[in-house]
């Protein structure tokens, strides 16, 4: 009986879910085809750069939103996605097989830096992922220096056409990718797995009370994290055509981070409107500066205050709002229909 009291109680949430994967995911085509409409392609490309952090957040958020396991690594996972989608080509393993090879790395990267989870946690655990951190990217300066120099490495397109066609060609292939990910957070956060993750996010010292195996279950969580965000990396080499390890530093890290913690930790929904937020913020800023100071400082000082802006954020969402931008559009929606909150 207890066993169908809990499929009963999980079978609303699984229904909500679903319903925020499918509200996501319409907002989501809907960008992409106004851009694909009225765009040209420059606002494409921001939109495609919004659908690739949406694939890491939502992986990270599955990690640290729904697990509960902290981590600051996320960089190292993209690093290590990018260069193995290089080795990759210099290899002759092709497009998209290298973006399975790429996961399949970044998976077993995974399990080497959720070892130190199954003993620490806070603080540790976060100087843990850190260090991660800085040995994918000395490896990765390592192989780069070694193979091509400090210009990086160039990745053959995969789709070749003009700057609209691509773009456009790109959104779309992004958006299925974006979609699918989406999904399978969705499926993973409101079934068994999901269910295990949250009594050992929140009551880690009751679960194996439960019956739930606690060192599977994290190793399980950063395994399927770093794979998606390996995913993001393979795909961020593709798009972006070139590969250099100046790319993945720590404030690269840090804006994944920011993207969860603003939009919602433990949403997917979260994970997409921080992703977006995040994004498009260093986008955003030197119109509304060269608004307010003039045109001659706006892009001086525009990243500076994109930083200040999303750091200030956090701080506020932190403190104030821990359900993030996705806890106040459900609050409102529910306002709006007079249900309670």
């Amino acid at each position: 009986m207890s066993g169908q009291a809990g499929a009963r109680a999980g079978f609303p949430a699984a229904k909500n879910g679903m319903v925020e994967f499918a509200v996501t995911a319409a907002c989501l085509a809907a960008a992409v085809a106004v851009c694909a409409m009225i765009g040209g392609s420059y606002y494409t490309y921001i939109v495609n750069i919004v659908l690739l952090a949406a694939i890491g957040a939502l992986g990270l958020n599955l990690l640290m939103g729904t697990a509960g396991q902290v981590s600051i690594g996320n960089a190292a996972f993209l690093t290590v996605g990018a260069f193995t989608t290089v080795w990759c080509e210099r290899s002759g393993i092709p497009f998209p097989f290298d973006l399975g090879v790429s996961m399949l790395v970044c998976g077993a990267f995974g399990v080497l830096v959720g070892l130190p989870a199954l003993r620490i946690k806070g603080i540790y655990l976060i100087l843990a992922t850190m260090a991660a951190h800085f040995v994918a990217l000395f490896a990765a300066e390592k192989y780069q220096f070694a193979a091509v120099g400090s210009a990086g490495f160039i990745v053959d397109p995969v789709i070749r056409g003009n700057l609209v066609y691509t773009q456009r060609t790109w959104s779309l292939v992004l958006l299925g990718f974006a979609v699918a990910v989406a999904l399978v957070c969705t499926w993973l956060q409101h079934g068994r797995s999901g269910r295990a993750w949250r009594i050992i996010r929140d009551r880690e010292d009751a679960a194996p009370a439960m019956g739930i195996p606690v060192a599977r279950y994290k190793l399980m969580a950063f395994v399927i994290s770093s794979a998606i965000i390996g995913l993001q990396g393979s795909l961020f080499a593709h798009f972006s055509g070139n590969v250099s390890s100046e790319s993945f530093t720590l404030h690269t890290a840090i804006a994944a981070l920011a993207m969860i913690l603003i939009g919602g930790l433990g949403s997917v929904a979260g994970s997409v409107i921080g992703a977006a937020i995040v994004t498009t913020l260093p986008y955003v800023t030197p119109p509304l500066v060269e608004t307010i100071i003039g045109s001659a400082q706006a892009n001086q000082h525009a990243a500076r205050i994109s930083l200040m802006l999303y750091g200030a954020l956090i701080i506020l969402f932190i403190g104030y709002a821990r359900e993030g931008v996705r806890g106040w559009i459900v609050a409102l929606w529910r306002m709006a229909r007079g249900a309670p909150r």
